[in-house]
């Protein structure tokens, strides 16, 4: 999963590295509310789940994204 959405993250621009599981969109990836929610979209085609926008402006930290991914994608598999 952090494999895949570092990927998203590389093709929309972001410094490969810089890129790390704790790495803060914010400071470290240098990009702010608009870039995230533009990469909303990229992230629901990649790992086909929906992230809503006051969801994706909780997120800080790379490894909020893989939290969350992780929960949603559990929580589909349980309801299949």
């Amino acid at each position: 999963m952090e494999k895949r959405l570092q990927k998203v993250l590389i093709d929309y621009g972001a410094d490969e590295s810089k890129i790390s599981k704790d790495a803060d969109y914010y400071l470290d990836l240098n990009l702010d509310i608009l870039d995230l929610m533009d990469l909303a979209p990229k992230i629901n085609n990649e790992f086909m789940i929906v992230i809503k926008n006051d969801e994706i402006m909780k997120m800080e930290r790379i490894s909020d994204t893989i939290h969350f991914l992780t929960k949603k994608s559990m929580f589909l598999f349980s309801q299949s």
